[in-house]
């Protein structure tokens, strides 16, 4: 890859000369006018058509045709270049076959950018690392690699016959922090540490060396964002190039592994070389409120939202977007992903980060610690877990299967309604929100724990909820034609770039009330959602709306409210939301 970095910054390095400084703040709205509603697609999991790559199954015209008519204006490929989430190269995997340039014309035509993903933290084991190990030019400072010499060899663990590497044990990586190989930093105390150890290496040179190296999962070694030589911000700066000059994609996902300066310094040049970044963010509002990019992914509200839905309580989805108007953190700067869990569920983040701090919660002071202990212990009571790494790597079809004590694929029968109704209503109360909204494939076909590996949105699937997608879109009370209409009024008015001015107060603790004020104009907009199985009624008490009439969004009907009135009453029935607008009667 740094050699192929070199070829590219070549290649390109007049047509990047001719763009301007790139602007130092994010560039939000711009993106939000490219594009606001993504569908993402995890390659691994998407099945192909008889006869047809991947790629070509993908380039076909009906697809483009089914996501331009649903309302998607983005796609984002997941694991699209070699090695996936572990890449170990700039070009398109070819396990995914031939058809990228009809993709490419197909998404130009009909106005729907294309996503992508900057390379992460580390690498996968690949030639540059192996030419590293050999001591090669700048590879070495490409990783976090360092040299032991032979006198300390002593201080590091055998490497057993027939393995090329093993493990640094905590207490071996003591001495070596005694030694000054290592900062203090970097030698938590854990059974297996962060750090391997190679076996002898014969190197270009002729010499023998060991060596130690900071590493990811299991043998993923971490590049170097700061070393002489600026190697791995090279290889980022030219697989971002190779992304939107070459493949055409819009918006890059910077992953949240990444050190903040290697976030953003690739944000800079991909805004200078006229993309967009979004940030994935582990769940902290720190995080998200220091983010560089032009978006940030909501990881914060992903459990919360679960536990409404499965609590019938919606306080620790509300405490969340209090914290978000409190720290400042603007909603249309966020990327609200309805994607299946990759990790632990009910994390709750940003409470186990903060463990000392305060928060308000059912007008009660409390520690991050002791609210993270209560939100789970509910959760793991609802989900029938015995302790938070019992609970199943999930949809959120699954979890919504589960919020109705269905764990059995021959139970859903005769839950099958309730559970797609819980489904859309995720998705509807992330869609009607300012930033960005992001839909995975899993979820447009409903694919149910035992389905998420093969996913055929052309044909049927045996674990999922829904039906094909040119069959959904034949069907009036489909997911997607539901999933059409949502998107149709979110597109219509705007919400994308709307502003969260207020978190109402409720009269059930099922309801989620927001209030946003739409871009450009006086006109106020409300997300009502209602988690519970009950129907409730709610009030909004609010002295912006007098003059005003409720509209109802998702019907076009005016809603129960006098025009004089600043006091709206409204029926919310089980497991629905709604959007309403405080029109006036005279409006510029």
């Amino acid at each position: 890859m740094l050699s192929d970095a070199e070829l590219l910054g070549q290649q390109y390095a007049r047509e990047t000369a001719k763009r301007p400084s790139p602007p130092l703040v994010p560039q939000t709205q711009h993106l939000l006018a490219a594009t606001s509603s993504w569908l993402s697609i995890d390659l691994d999991t998407m099945a192909s058509q008889p006869g047809q790559t991947t790629l070509e199954t993908l380039g076909n015209d009906s697809f483009w045709q089914i996501l331009e008519e649903i309302g998607i204006d983005g796609l984002r490929l997941q694991k699209l270049k070699q090695g996936g989430a572990a890449r170990t190269g700039f070009a398109i995997d070819p396990k995914w076959g031939n058809g990228w340039s009809k993709i490419k014309n197909a998404a130009s035509i009909r106005g729907i950018a294309l996503i992508g993903d900057l390379i992460g933290a580390a690498t996968g084991p690949c030639l540059d690392f192996d030419l590293a190990l050999q001591n090669a030019s700048d590879y070495a400072e490409m990783y976090h690699l360092i040299e032991i010499d032979r006198k300390d060899w002593k201080l590091l663990p055998r490497v057993p016959v027939g393995m090329d590497r093993v493990n640094v044990p905590w207490l071996k990586l003591e001495e070596l922090y005694k030694k000054g190989y290592i900062p203090e930093s970097a030698r938590p105390y854990t059974k297996e540490s962060d750090w391997n150890a190679t076996a002898k290496i014969q190197c270009a040179d002729g010499q023998e060396r060991r060596w130690i190296y900071l590493k990811e999962n299991q043998n993923d070694p971490v590049l170097a964002w700061l070393s002489p030589s600026f190697a791995a911000d090279r290889i980022a700066s030219a697989d971002a190039l190779d992304s939107v000059y070459r493949l055409g994609q819009r918006v890059i996902g910077i992953e949240a592994k990444m050190p903040s300066y290697a976030k953003e310094t690739a944000a800079l040049w991909i805004r200078k070389i006229g993309g967009y970044t979004a940030a994935s963010t582990n769940g902290t509002l720190a995080e998200l409120k220091t983010a560089p990019t032009d978006a940030a992914f909501d990881a914060p509200t992903r459990p919360a939202l679960l536990h409404a839905l499965i609590a019938q309580d919606a306080e620790a989805l509300r405490l969340i977007y209090k914290l978000y108007l409190r720290e400042e953190i603007e909603l249309n700067r966020l990327v609200h992903a309805l994607e299946p869990f990759d990790a632990f569920a009910c994390d709750w983040t940003e409470f186990l980060m903060n463990p000392k701090k305060s928060y308000l919660y059912r007008e009660e002071k409390i520690t991050g610690s002791l609210l993270r202990d209560r939100l789970l212990k509910e959760d793991l009571y609802r989900l029938n877990g015995e302790s938070r790494d019992s609970l199943p790597i999930s949809t959120w079809g699954g979890y919504c299967a589960l919020a109705f004590g269905v764990a059995r694929q021959k139970e859903f029968a005769n839950h099958v309604e309730e559970i797609q109704k819980a489904h859309l209503l995720l998705a509807f109360t992330y869609a009607m929100q300012p930033g960005v909204f992001s839909l995975s494939a899993a979820d447009l076909v409903g694919a149910l724990p035992e389905g998420v590996n093969r996913i055929d949105l052309f044909g049927p699937n045996q674990n999922a909820l829904y039906p094909s997608l040119p069959c959904q879109i034949q069907t009036p009370r489909s997911f997607a034609s539901q999933l059409k209409k949502i998107l149709a009024v979110r597109q219509s008015s705007k919400i994308a770039a709307a502003e969260l001015i207020d978190v109402c107060p409720i009269d059930n603790k099922g309801t989620l009330l927001l209030l946003h004020r739409l871009p450009g104009s006086r006109f106020f907009h409300l997300l009502a959602v209602n988690f519970s199985r009950s129907p409730v009624q709610e009030k909004l008490k609010l002295a912006g709306i007098e003059e005003t009439w409720a509209i109802d969004l998702m019907s076009g009907l005016s809603a129960d409210k006098g025009f004089d009135s600043g006091v709206f009453f409204f029926d919310l029935p089980p497991l629905t939301g709604k959007v309403f607008l405080f029109q006036p009667k005279y409006y510029d």
